[in-house]
């Protein structure tokens, strides 16, 4: 009778001491990880900065610089025309203009 009691007990603290144990590995990868992500980033800002190809950013790709201009004269276009209508017939089909 004392003995599964005291089994019992026995399990339950072990099961605990576990629990514990295994929360404080949890905290030390997580503090780990912080670390070590802090270091690969110190590391990047390094290797960057030695390199000396990038001072203030990656330059600008022609064709991206292209298409940014195109895109904003089109909506600086759009923005002083009318909205566009779209019709719809009572069947809920897109339906031509009369005018």
């Amino acid at each position: 009778m004392y003995e599964s009691g005291i089994i019992v007990i026995a399990s339950i603290i072990e099961i605990l001491v576990i629990i514990w144990v295994l929360s404080q590995v949890n905290r030390s990868v997580r503090e780990e990880i912080e670390d070590l992500e802090e270091k690969i980033d110190q590391k990047l800002a390094l290797a960057i900065q030695s390199t000396g190809l990038v001072q203030s950013g990656e330059p600008i790709n022609p064709i991206q610089q292209a298409i940014a201009s195109m895109l904003t004269s089109a909506a600086n276009n759009s923005s002083n025309s009318s909205p566009i209508e779209i019709l719809r017939d009572q069947n809920g089909n897109f339906s031509k203009k009369t005018e």
